[in-house]
């Protein structure tokens, strides 16, 4: 993979400004609203946008792959035609910043409330339901350091139909921070030693406390393991996919689930729908149960702690029932706390599913 221009940073802004100028990019401010929660008093951020209620939803474009095979590892799969409307395939040139690899360009998000918020999208189309490949994870990954306050630079990816994707070819987002993320605080705060409570540690597998399915693990440093960095993200990622799985598994197992909740689990293992963030310190994942709440489309940021708000009474509903609420009702929310047995269940399934990631791994 190609490396980033030494002066991408410098670069994006440049870009950011001339685009901003040109009216080819619109950029709506917000008002910011805290709402504290958790029992770590997290302060999870609202923003009131109401000019992006009239935002366009992206379309489905038609495509039609080539049928040839091919034994390299996963990677982007030749189209034959896409039509006009994905927004992607032509990209405006005025939003095209540079190459992230020889399968990926970075343009930035037409439509944005963060400063320089860009994309990582396919040169080719490939549909926003595949699994990340790992020339994905490195393209990302590349980028995210690459931006001014890399520590705080938050990346993600909506995988599915009910995960708050608006465009259907794939793209993995970033949004460069000048301070830490609600969720990187959350991650900060439970990773940390207290009493009865070891400290986690780097490839450490845990929860935050969202009340429903999600998974975090933190990155070890390259510097100080004998694994190179795509090696760290895709055993990353696969051990959270791993995870996801079982836990949909375990969640399907419970006597009060309704038909409905049943049906829902075995679409949800079918056709997987889910959240996924990377900063440089951890990944995480989630599997979403519906698109939504209510009025309010739910996507990564909302399990990053942040939620978009468009008008005031969707505002004030958020406000009412907290952001980690609320976007928890998106998931898969156990309806009972497991028994020490399950938990027990719980360690020797994972412990099965890292073997079989050892084998994955080998594969790719």
């Amino acid at each position: 993979m190609a490396p980033l221009i030494d002066n991408f940073d410098q670069q994006l802004t440049t870009v950011y400004a001339s685009a901003l100028a040109s009216g080819e990019l619109i950029f709506t401010p917000s008002e910011a609203h805290k709402s504290t929660e958790t029992e770590h008093d997290i302060e999870c951020d609202i923003c009131y946008a109401p000019s992006l209620a009239k935002k366009p939803i992206g379309i489905l474009p038609k495509v039609e792959e080539d049928q040839t095979t091919s034994t390299d590892r996963p990677s982007t799969p030749v189209v034959k035609a896409v039509e006009e409307t994905n927004p992607f395939l032509p990209h405006s040139p005025a939003l095209y910043v540079t190459d992230a690899s020889e399968e990926h360009k970075i343009i930035l998000n037409k439509y944005c409330i963060v400063p320089r918020h860009f994309l990582v999208v396919t040169k080719e189309f490939q549909p926003q339901t595949g699994p990340l490949t790992p020339d994905d994870l490195m393209a990302v990954w590349n980028t995210l350091k690459a931006v001014k306050n890399s520590r705080d630079a938050l990346a993600y990816y909506n995988c599915g139909s009910r995960s708050g994707a608006s465009q259907p070819h794939k793209h993995m987002q970033v949004i460069p921070l000048e301070s830490p993320s609600p969720i990187a605080e959350l991650v900060r705060e439970v990773s940390k030693r207290r009493p009865g409570k070891k400290e986690n540690k780097p490839g450490d597998l845990f929860s935050v406390p969202f009340h429903c399915i999600n998974h975090v693990i933190l990155l070890p440093d390259p510097a100080a393991s004998n694994k190179d960095e795509e090696d760290i993200l895709i055993e990353a990622y696969i051990t959270l996919v791993d995870a996801m799985m079982m836990s949909i598994r375990e969640y399907a197992e419970q006597e009060e689930l309704t038909d409905e909740e049943r049906m829902l689990c075995s679409t949800a293992m079918s056709s997987f729908a889910y959240n996924w963030i990377l900063t440089k310190e951890f990944m995480m994942i989630v599997p979403r149960k519906q698109e939504g709440f209510g009025p309010i489309s739910i996507n990564s940021l909302g399990f990053a702690g942040m939620v978009l708000t468009k008008t005031a009474e969707e505002l004030e509903m958020v406000q009412k029932t907290g952001v980690m609420e609320l976007v928890s009702k998106t998931g898969f929310v156990f309806h009972q706390e497991r028994t020490p047995e399950q938990e027990q269940k719980s360690r020797e399934m994972q412990q099965v599913l890292e073997m079989q990631m050892g084998s994955a791994l080998s594969s790719l």
